[in-house]
C-alpha cells in the first residue's frame, strides 16, 4: 500500500514536470514567432486563459512561475500582473503581492481591485493605517459593497478609531438583509456608542437587537449594566425581572439575583434586598452562607435586631473560623447595648485569634467601652462612665476619643481645669485631625468657664484656622465678641454660623438679641423663625413677647 502511494505521488510529480515544460515551450514558440503584434495577441491571450484556469484551480505556484516568465518578456500586461499579485496574495508571500500591487497602480491607479487587494496584504502585515488608506479609496467607489464597508468598520474598530467604526457600521447595518447579521451589527454599535459615553445611541442599538431577540441574555444584561452606569435603577431592576421570565441557567440566574440584591441595597429598599435574597438561596451555587449573612444585615438595617442576631449566631456556628461574622455579631450587640455579650464574642476571638486579628479586636474593644462611657456619661452615671473609660484605656491608650470623653466628664463635673489638661491630651493623641475641631471647641468651652479670654479666644483662632465654616466655632466667636460689646463682629459672626447651620438656634437667638438695639423688625422675625423650628424655645417666646408689649406702650 505504501509502495502504490509513493508511485502515484512521483507520476504526479513528473506530470505537473511536463505540465510546465509544455507551457514555457509554448511560451517560447511564441516569442520566436515572426509577426510581432500576432505574437502578442496569441501570447496575451492564451497566458490569461491559463493563469485564470490555474489560479481558479489554486495552483498558485504555476500561476507565479508562468506569469514570471511571461512579464519579463511583456511587464505592461497589467490582467496578468494582477493574477501574480492576488497568486502572491494566497501563497502568503505578502511583500510580494505588495511589490506587484505597486507595480500595477503606478500604471492604472484607479484599480480598484488593486487597491482593495493591497489593503488585505497590509491587513496581514498589521499595517492597519495602511489599509484604511486604501479601503476608503475602494469605499468611494463601492459604497454598497458590504465586504468592503464591513472591512473597513472593523479596521476602523481595531485602531481605535470609534467614531468612524460607528459610522461604518451603521452603513453596513443598512446594507444588510438577514436579521442575524443586523442583530450582530447593532451588538457591536451598541459597545462602541457605550465606550464614546453616548448612552442614548446604544440602548437605541441595545434596543434594535432585542427587536430581533427579545431573550437574549447577553444583550438584555448588557443593557441592564448600561442602566446600572447612569443609575437609573428603576429600569435596571425592571429589565432584570423581565429577564427572570426566560432565563434558565443557573449562572445567569446567579447573576441577575445577585444585582437585583445589590440594586436594592443601593437604592435602601432592605425588604426587597431580603426578598431576592431569600430566592438567592434556592440556586444551585449561590454562596448560602454570604447570603444568610447579607439577610442578617438588611434586618440590621431595618432594625429588626432580634432576626439579624438569631441568623448571625447560626452563622457563628456553622462556621469553622467566623472570624468577621463574629465580628458582625458583636457589632449588632453593642447597636443593641448589649456590651456585656458583645465583650463575650470578642473574647471568644482573643482566644483563638491570630496576632493581626487580635490587634484588630482590641481596638474594637477600646471602641466599645468607649461607647459605653458615653451611654453612661448621658445617664449622668460619670463614675461608672469613667470606670469604662479606664477599661478602653488597656485596650489602646493612644485614642485621642478616650480622652476627650473624659474632658466631657470632668466638663459636666464643673472641673474645667481637669478637663483642659485632658483635652489637650486628647488633642495630642490626634494625629490625623480627625477630631481637631471638637477638640478645640470644647477647650474653648473649658476656657470660658475659667475666665482664661485670652487662652479662649487662642483656641477659638485655632478653630476656625483649621476649619473656617464651623458653625460651632462661629457662634462661640460671636459670643465671644458679644461679650467685648465688638457687635460688628458679633452679626457677621451669628450670621455666618447659621449660614453654615441654619438649624443653629442659638445664633440665631443671639443675632435676634443684636437686632433688638437697631432692627427690631428682624429681631421679631428671627424669633418667630425660632419658634417655628422649636416651639417650646421658652427665651425666643419671652424676648418676643417683651418687643410685643414695648411696641404697643
Amino acid at each position: 500500500m505504501t509502495d502504490t502511494n509513493i508511485i502515484i505521488i512521483v507520476v504526479a510529480f513528473v506530470v505537473a514536470i511536463i505540465a510546465i515544460y509544455i507551457l514555457y515551450s509554448i511560451i517560447l514558440y511564441q516569442g520566436s514567432s515572426t509577426s510581432r503584434g500576432d505574437e502578442l495577441q496569441i501570447s496575451t491571450k492564451n497566458i490569461l486563459e491559463q493563469v485564470e484556469v490555474l489560479f481558479d484551480k489554486k495552483e498558485y505556484a504555476l500561476v507565479q512561475l508562468m506569469a514570471t516568465q511571461y512579464l519579463d518578456r511583456v511587464p505592461g500586461h497589467i490582467e496578468v500582473r494582477i493574477y501574480l499579485a492576488k497568486a502572491y496574495y494566497e501563497d502568503r508571500k505578502y511583500n510580494q503581492a505588495i511589490k506587484q500591487c505597486s507595480i500595477i497602480l503606478k500604471k492604472k491607479s484607479n484599480s480598484v481591485e488593486t487597491h482593495q487587494l493591497l489593503g488585505d496584504c497590509y491587513i496581514k502585515k498589521q499595517l492597519l493605517q495602511k489599509a484604511i488608506k486604501e479601503y476608503e479609496y475602494v469605499f468611494d467607489h463601492k459604497k454598497n459593497d458590504k465586504v468592503v464597508v464591513r472591512t473597513l468598520a472593523e479596521l476602523y474598530r481595531q485602531t481605535d478609531q470609534p467614531y468612524s467604526a460607528i459610522g461604518a457600521y451603521e452603513i453596513l447595518s443598512d446594507l444588510l438583509e438577514l436579521d442575524e447579521d443586523v442583530a450582530d451589527v447593532q451588538s457591536i454599535l451598541a459597545e462602541l456608542n457605550e465606550e464614546v459615553h453616548d448612552y442614548p445611541a446604544a440602548f437605541e442599538a441595545y434596543k434594535t437587537r432585542l427587536g430581533i431577540y427579545p431573550n437574549d441574555v447577553n444583550t438584555n444584561r448588557k443593557l441592564a449594566e448600561l442602566y446600572i452606569k447612569i443609575k437609573n435603577y428603576p429600569v435596571a431592576i425592571e429589565t432584570l425581572q423581565y429577564m427572570l421570565t426566560f432565563a434558565t441557567e443557573s449562572k445567569v440566574l446567579l447573576w441577575i439575583y445577585d444585582t437585583l440584591v445589590t440594586l436594592f441595597v443601593e437604592t435602601e429598599d432592605y425588604e426587597k434586598a431580603i426578598e431576592y435574597s431569600e430566592k438567592l438561596l434556592d440556586i444551585q451555587g449561590s454562596d448560602k452562607f454570604k447570603v444568610r449573612n447579607d439577610i442578617a444585615s438588611f434586618n440590621i438595617k431595618l432594625n429588626r435586631m432580634g432576626e439579624g442576631i438569631a441568623i448571625l449566631e447560626d452563622l457563628t456556628m456553622m462556621s469553622q473560623n467566623g472570624f468577621d461574622v463574629t465580628l458582625e455579631l458583636a457589632d449588632a450587640y453593642i447597636q443593641t447595648k448589649e456590651y456585656t455579650k458583645a465583650i463575650e464574642k470578642y473574647n471568644i476571638l482573643l482566644d483563638k485569634a491570630t496576632p493581626k486579628e487580635a490587634k484588630t479586636v482590641n481596638l474594637l474593644l477600646c471602641e466599645l467601652y468607649i461607647k459605653w462611657a458615653v451611654d453612661m456619661a448621658e445617664q449622668d452615671k460619670l463614675e461608672e462612665s469613667f470606670e469604662y473609660l479606664k477599661n478602653a484605656i488597656e485596650y489602646n491608650a493612644l485614642n485621642s476619643e478616650i480622652y476627650y470623653n473624659v474632658a466631657q466628664n470632668y466638663y459636666k463635673q464643673k472641673n474645667f481645669t481637669g478637663c483642659i489638661e485632658t483635652i489637650n491630651k486628647a488633642i495630642e493623641y490626634d494625629k490625623q485631625n480627625i477630631y481637631k475641631a471638637k477638640y478645640l471647641l470644647l477647650l474653648s468651652q473649658a476656657h470660658h468657664q475659667l475666665g482664661n479670654f485670652f487662652e479662649e479666644k487662642k483656641a477659638l483662632t485655632d478653630l476656625l484656622k483649621f476649619d473656617e465654616k464651623n458653625p460651632q466655632g462661629l457662634y462661640r466667636v460671636g459670643i465671644m465678641y458679644a461679650a467685648q460689646h465688638d457687635f460688628k463682629n458679633a452679626e457677621e459672626a451669628f450670621k455666618k454660623a447659621i449660614v453654615y447651620d441654619p438649624e443653629l438656634i442659638p445664633a440665631k437667638y443671639n443675632l435676634a438679641l443684636l437686632y433688638e438695639n437697631n432692627n427690631r423688625e428682624k429681631a421679631k422675625a428671627l424669633y418667630m423663625e425660632i419658634l417655628e423650628q422649636d416651639p417650646s424655645y421658652e427665651e425666643a417666646k419671652n424676648s418676643l413677647a417683651d418687643l410685643s408689649t414695648s411696641d404697643f406702650y
